[in-house]
Parts: C-alpha cells; structure tokens; sequence
C-alpha cells in the first residue's frame, strides 16, 4: 500500500512523461513524480526548497502546450517520451495544438479536462496514464469529497482578485483564476473580455468589493494602510485576504490540483491543519510541515 506521501509509478518507471505545461506538471508530480521528465517552467527557489529534492534536479523543458518559455523540442525529443500530458482547457485550439505535438515529437499526446469540478477525474485518468492507480484512487476520492463540501460552503463577500505587487492584474469574473472563490458562492466583481487583465484603482474603487483577495505579501504590504485600497464608499474598512501560494498558490498560480487547498480550506474554514498539512503531503510529497492558513489582515 502507497504511503499518502508518496507518489510513485510502476515498479522500475523511468522519468519519460513530458508535461505540456505547469498545470500539468503538477498533475503529474501529485500522481507519479518519479514519471516527470522535468518542468515547463522551474518552480521558484521558495518552493523548491518546500519541495521534495527530486524537483530542484529536475530539468526546465519549456511549455509545449504554452504558459512558460518556448519549449527546445529537440531536446524533448531526445529524452525520448512516452508521453506528453496536457492539462486545462479542451477546445479545439488544444487538440490542434496536441495533434501537432503528437506529429512533431512522434510521442502519444494526452489532453486531460482541466475543470475544477472534474479534478478527481483527472486524477484518476493521470493515474491510469502513469500506472499509478494505488497512489491515485486515494487522492481522487479525498478531491472528490472536499469538493462536495466546497460546494456547499455559505456564500462569501464580494471580491476583487489581486494580482502582482501592485495588485492591478486580476481574474474577470469566470476566468480560471477565481474559480475557487466564485464555485464557493464568493462573486468576483471584476468584469472583463478577457480571462486576466490589468486595470486601475479608479475602476476597483468603483466596483467597490467588499474583500481583496491576493496571493502576494508585497501587495498586503503595499495596500495594508492605503486609503484608496481599504477604505469603501460608505466608508467602512474594505476586508483584505492573503492567501497562501507556497509551494503554489491555493486559487491559482498555476490553475492546476493545488487549487484544492482553497477549496478545502473554503468548504471548511475551522479545518484543522493537520487535515489540510494531510491534503499538503499527497499533492506534492512533502515532509510534515505547520501549513500556513490564510489570514484576515486588519
């Protein structure tokens, strides 16, 4: 029986999975790190040394599938895949993209529904790809539970989803990026055309949230004391969330099966840290730590 700390393949499995991206990336290391041939984009120095060693010795291959740097494809083709992994989205642009791929490399390309609501089901299909159905079925059931309560959490205040130190970057309404927060009854007030944008003070002051949600401590630090931040029209103190995004972040960054942790913590905001440190080990192998939870800033 699999420790729940351990993702590992078949017997003997050698590294020859390519992930197309980093959400993808992450699928793989929750189901069968041993099976990553390397990262679309290198995790930063804070969350290597959070994570197990095997990922800082992984190499940095690029992002076939895009969302990091254009991948050396005769690089990839000399590791010799057995296959490639994408996960998110499955439009026809995506299949286009894996059609050309699996022409390019002569690799089989498997393209995964990146859905939040469907990411026990993704982990289960990663598990049969990767031979790791024992590491697989656990964690898919464990998913499959703290969504149901996600999606019975109380509705949440009205929000404005800060990105960036400067916290003018955020996710419209509907985007991958603040799906965590709005399937748990939480309304994004930012409208856009666009799944990710830029805009300004004077527009977030008059969609006027009722929280700012961030992933940043530099933007907590930058919006912490800042009238034209925290302070709302009728002229009480606008709420400010810092969540957490080591080794990544729990809403997105990237939009991958590290947004459980949202979503767990969102279903039960009393949850023990023992159970959500338990969440911790399965998704990424790493050895007991004191969980940071997310934080009300006065």
């Amino acid at each position: 029986m699999a420790l729940a700390g351990c993702a590992r393949g078949s017997a003997g499995s050698a590294p020859n999975v390519v992930a197309a991206g980093q959400p993808a990336a992450l699928l793989i290391w929750a189901v069968a790190r041993d099976r990553l041939a390397g990262w679309p984009r290198r995790p930063s120095a804070s969350a290597l040394a959070a994570l197990p060693a095997l990922a800082a010795r992984l190499p940095e291959l690029g992002a076939p599938g895009g969302g990091g740097r254009a991948p050396d494809l005769d690089a990839i083709a000399a590791l010799k895949p057995r296959l490639m992994i994408d996960y998110g989205d499955t439009d026809n642009e995506d299949r286009a993209l894996g059609d050309r791929m699996r022409n390019r490399l002569e690799v089989d390309w498997r393209l995964i529904d990146g859905a939040l609501t469907l990411i026990p089901e993704a982990i289960r299909e990663a598990g049969g790809l990767l031979e790791a159905d024992l590491t697989a079925r656990p964690l898919a059931d464990e998913a499959a539970g703290l969504l149901e309560r996600w999606r019975r959490a109380p509705a949440g205040p009205t929000f404005y989803y800060a990105r960036g130190a400067d916290g003018l970057e955020t996710g419209f309404r509907g985007a991958l990026a603040t799906e965590v927060l709005e399937g748990a009854g939480w309304t994004n007030v930012a409208e856009g055309s666009r799944d990710i944008g830029r805009v300004s003070p004077e527009q977030v002051a008059a969609w006027d949230p009722e929280a700012l949600v961030t992933l940043d401590p530099a933007f907590v630090a930058t919006a912490r004391h800042n009238p034209i931040w925290r302070r709302r029209r009728n002229g009480q103190r606008r709420r400010l969330l810092l969540l957490p995004d080591s080794p990544f972040g729990w809403i997105d960054r990237p939009p991958s099966v590290n947004r459980l942790l949202g979503c767990a913590w969102l279903g039960d905001p009393g949850d023990s840290r023992m159970a959500l440190a338990s969440l911790t080990r399965r998704l990424y192998g790493m050895a007991p730590v004191e969980v940071a939870l997310p934080r009300w800033i006065l």
